[in-house]
């Protein structure tokens, strides 16, 4: 409103009403200065609502969603393992270098997806699988996988497309997909299903039926596949992502997901479908936008240890993203800014970390300007199982120099942040990232599964469905 009456008041000022002092033959002279007005009213007009745009999406507008997909937390096996990057990473081919000395794999998030249909019209198989914001393409357990570890699960039944109504072959660039998640490795023919998440019902969804696992990555994690929802320029082959189809066929008001990792296992956590759930956050949920839609990066201005600046040393000094990966369980450092990240923090009594300083990452939110989230030492400290001893929860992480260099957020930052992932209207560039702090063990608004139980017919109309 006030902008509409500065406008207005830029007329009158610029452009007074013909009197007088503009009759011919200064009629000409009145037309000038009118022109002249209306030149700077729209220069005026422009900015008004460019600053009207940008507060509008600088904060996310909290509409609710639409449905809310359970996680369960995986609780710590109870055993202390050396891992490289194990499940703590499931960032794909862009890593060139990643070691970590994290002991004791905390646990992991997993939600519940339909596969295929069935007689009945139910889903022919129930998936457990993690979503992950820092990979794109689908990958379901299947019984082409016989080997170890697919074999150690005996009384555990796998995707067969043979009992599925829905299933087709991969008519593009057929044959096997070979992917690298941090040390493990995944192989796998393509095919082609309808995928349920809660109430949407995504039809003809290529994926990858997992014939082999190789790596300490799945042998430690029990799961049943791994839902990309990252762009679809890291997909491999171009197969169309999850959240692309999502997109294209209208199942969200609005094309976005959120996460609330809650850091207690014995609480439930969830995904949220097309918005937000307001008691799960500290308003407002600021808006960041993606530099780089390959992942979901953010622009990186600094990143401060108190009031001292992270510089790195080398390539280090560019860093200047952060990735928001919800398949990474901790944060990620380059070499050198993870030697200075640790010098500072060193392992200790837990009762010794209290007065280890913040980590701020500083950000470039949608207005182009700074803005700074915090993260204690209760969230990037970490204890082992008996509580005594706590270390930073950080790995050190090199990204191609495409993409990189680069710093995640993985999970440990999540417990503590709610995060938004945004696509605007579709297109990878509209794509935003909201973060928010969590509200900490809040239970999320987990609504009931509607009834999937499609007709036989339903089921047949959706096998011969050649629509998208």
């Amino acid at each position: 409103r006030g902008g509409v009456l500065g406008l207005k008041r830029l007329w009158a000022q610029r452009c007074p009403r013909l009197s007088a002092e503009f009759r011919p033959p200064l009629h000409a002279s009145w037309l000038m200065r009118c022109a002249s007005a209306a030149a700077a009213l729209a220069a005026a007009a422009a900015s008004v609502l460019t600053a009207a745009y940008q507060h509008e999406h600088e904060f996310h507008q909290e509409h609710e969603a639409e449905h809310t997909t359970p996680l369960k937390r995986r609780p710590s096996a109870g055993r202390r393992v050396q891992v490289q990057v194990g499940v703590n990473s499931l960032l794909t081919q862009d890593i060139v270098n990643v070691t970590t000395e994290l002991r004791d794999m905390l646990s992991e998030y997993t939600g519940r997806i339909g596969v295929g249909t069935s007689q009945s019209g139910e889903p022919a198989f129930w998936a457990q699988v993690v979503f992950d914001t820092g990979s794109t393409n689908l990958w379901v357990a299947s019984v082409l996988c016989t080997a170890y570890p697919c074999s150690s699960s005996k009384a555990k039944r796998f995707y067969d497309p043979e009992h599925s109504l829905t299933q087709e072959p991969y008519s593009r660039n057929g044959g096997d997909i070979d992917i690298m998640f941090g040390t493990g490795e995944l192989k796998g023919p393509l095919h082609v299903d309808t995928y349920r998440v809660g109430p949407m019902v995504v039809k003809k969804q290529p994926f990858a039926m997992i014939r082999e696992m190789d790596g300490e990555v799945f042998e430690s994690f029990p799961f049943e596949g791994i839902l990309g929802l990252g762009f679809r320029s890291l997909s491999f082959a171009g197969i169309e992502p999850f959240f692309d189809r999502v997109i294209q066929q209208k199942l969200l008001a609005s094309n976005e997901f959120a996460f609330y990792l809650n850091a207690d296992s014995s609480q439930p956590s969830a995904l949220l479908w097309g918005g937000v759930d307001k008691d799960l956050y500290e308003p407002p949920i600021q808006m960041f936008p993606v530099v780089q839609p390959h992942y979901w990066a953010l622009e990186l201005v600094e990143m401060k240890f108190g009031n001292m600046s992270l510089t790195g040393t080398g390539a280090s000094r560019k860093v200047k993203r952060v990735i928001v990966d919800s398949g990474t369980t901790y944060f990620t450092a380059p070499s050198d800014v993870y030697s200075e990240i640790t010098q500072r923090t060193p392992e200790a009594k837990c009762s010794r970390v209290n007065d280890y300083a913040p980590l701020t990452y500083v950000l470039r939110n949608v207005r182009g300007r700074r803005f700074e989230i915090v993260v204690t030492q209760e969230t990037y400290m970490i204890s082992n199982e008996e509580g005594e001893i706590c270390r930073p929860a950080f790995m050190k992480l090199d990204v191609s120099k495409k993409y990189g260099p680069a710093m995640i957020l993985g999970e440990v930052f999540m417990r503590r942040f709610f995060t938004v992932f945004s696509r605007g209207d579709g297109s990878p560039e509209q794509a935003r990232v909201g973060i928010a702090r969590a509200r900490m063990g809040v239970r999320p608004k987990v609504r009931k599964r509607k009834s999937s139980a499609f007709s036989l017919q339903a089921a047949a109309l959706m096998r011969h469905d050649s629509g998208g």
